[in-house]
């Protein structure tokens, strides 16, 4: 069966535009998500992980550049999005979880409060109603209105490059900045034009969709008015009814909760009729609730009322958690979720998001600097290395089968309870990506490097139809290189301890 391809990304490239220059921190990155499954991406700190799922999530910093590639989303290009359409999908179809609970909380806001601000905030049914039936011609104004700006964003990154060429005199520069702010003007010039008439469309939709809803809204109003007249008249008989007892009665009594439940026919009679119109407190309250419960934070009632710090690193990762599935999203991006956590905890998290992914099929990216942490939770995994994607693979391939030095070195490097030895380490420090490496930016690092790593990126070699590395080792015409005996070893322990974990299920079965 054809797996559902959710996201995709195509040759992604982002810059940070610093006084020193640019740094290139993804470098020509792709990759696809599958509907139900977890992509694991992997790498040092400042490889490019953060960076490449804050892009997806459209929360890069003011500096960050989007230089080249697409983020393709159910059809629409993440990189070109406009800020109002990415609201509507950031958080409501994807959502991301953040490595330190602590600082993504507000301690001085009640948990309750922060699960259900969003929910709240964007809960103007009309509001969004209305904005459904005109929302594919103002994106489309609001997207052309983006060009805009990327073509500003991309013109000025032109130029403070060419400011920083030393290679140019001064009077190059000048040319050079002239024609880029000349090539401005008519690309400008060029989508101003077009402006206009996505404009009128969207403006004349929209006005049909105020009309519609404030039809719609009149008769909701009225509908409440009518059935609220009729419980009233009710109340009123019935109090007028209980009035005919003496307290104390049974006579008195049953009338009394006569009273009492139409009472609460009214009370509920506005709340339905106010859930036609927005998200109440007392429904998000209870959205709140059930969710705490799925996440398992115990009695969730009063820890509603509770602050942050009243709660453990592991519970408050659990507020979190429920805050990104409050809006019921599609796509989740855990952030190094358990790098704040101790041992035990990290693998309640871990087990906590692989069940919330199979019972809501979710589609999940998880980033990482160990690969320990993935084995058992992700289905492929993307090794980074100073911004590109080094070696990709299912788990299987790149636990048992891994061919790229650096994933040699991760998995080296990842201690266990059997480590007798002093842990390897991998020497150096990578590249500094304000000046990327010609050729592969690990060869420096690499006891393995051959003479064309430092002179040309090797292209990705096709291992098997899932798996696929970045290495000249797998070359035809490169030297036989076998992998470190201590990676050798421990695929040998992995496989063990996996067929005795297939056993020991087999015998439970």
């Amino acid at each position: 069966m054809k797996k559902e391809k959710v996201l995709e990304v195509n040759n992604l490239k982002i810059s940070f535009r610093t006084p020193n220059g640019l740094v290139r921190a993804v470098r020509d990155i792709s990759f696809d998500l599958y509907k139900g499954e977890t992509l694991a991406i992997v790498g040092e700190s400042g490889s490019g992980k953060s960076v490449t799922n804050r892009a997806i999530m459209g929360i890069l910093a003011g500096n960050g550049i989007i230089d080249d590639g697409s983020i393709m989303y159910r059809d629409q290009d993440l990189a070109k999005l406009a800020e109002a359409n990415f609201h509507a999908i950031r958080g409501n179809k994807l959502g991301m979880i953040f490595q330190d609970p602590l600082s993504s909380l507000n301690p001085t806001m009640k948990i309750g409060k922060q699960i259900t601000e969003a929910m709240l905030v964007n809960g103007n049914r009309i509001k969004n109603k209305m904005i459904d039936m005109y929302h594919t011609e103002y994106y489309e104004y609001v997207n052309k209105k983006k060009e805009l700006e990327l073509a500003r964003k991309n013109t000025k990154t032109k130029i403070f490059e060419v400011q920083l060429n030393n290679e140019l005199s001064k009077l190059d520069k000048k040319s050079k900045i002239s024609e880029l702010k000349q090539e401005l003007k008519l690309q400008l010039s060029s989508i101003k034009v077009e402006i206009p008439p996505y404009k009128k469309k969207f403006l004349e939709k929209k006005a049909e969709a105020e009309e519609a809803l404030k039809v719609e809204t009149i008769k909701i109003r009225e509908d409440e008015a009518k059935e609220l007249k009729v419980l009233k008249n009710r109340f009123a008989d019935a109090k007028k009814e209980l009035s005919k007892f003496t307290k104390g009665t049974s006579e008195y009594d049953a009338h009394s909760a006569i009273v009492k439940g139409i009472r609460k026919e009214i009370l509920n009679n506005k709340e339905n009729f106010k859930r036609q119109l927005h998200v109440t407190k007392k429904e998000a309250y209870e959205r709140a609730i059930e969710i705490m419960n799925e996440v398992g934070i115990p009695e969730p009632e009063k820890r509603f009322n509770q602050y942050p710090f009243q709660f453990s690193g592991g519970m408050r990762q659990r507020v979190v958690i429920a805050i990104a599935l409050m809006a019921n999203p599609e796509v989740l991006i855990c952030d190094e979720p358990t790098t704040a956590l101790d041992v035990t905890i990290q693998g309640q998290i871990l087990n906590l998001i692989k069940n919330l992914k199979k019972q809501r099929d979710l589609s999940v990216i998880f980033i990482t600097h160990d690969l320990g942490v993935v084995a058992n939770v992700a289905d492929r995994v993307a090794v980074m290395y100073a911004g590109k994607i080094v070696e990709y693979g299912t788990s299987e391939d790149i636990f048992y089968n891994p061919k790229h030095p650096y994933t040699w070195a991760l998995l080296s490097s990842v201690p266990d309870l059997d480590t007798k030895e002093k842990l390897l380490s991998i020497p150096g420090t990578p590249p500094d990506m304000l000046y990327p490496p010609v050729g592969d930016a690990f060869a420096d690092r690499n006891q393995f490097a051959l003479k064309i790593d430092f002179e040309e990126q090797p292209p990705f070699f096709k291992v098997s139809d899932t798996h696929f590395a970045a290495s000249w080792l797998l070359h035809e015409d490169a030297p036989k290189v076998e992998m470190p005996n201590i990676v050798k070893q421990r695929i040998e322990k992995y496989k063990a301890q996996e067929k005795a974990f297939q056993q020991s299920k087999g015998a439970q079965a």
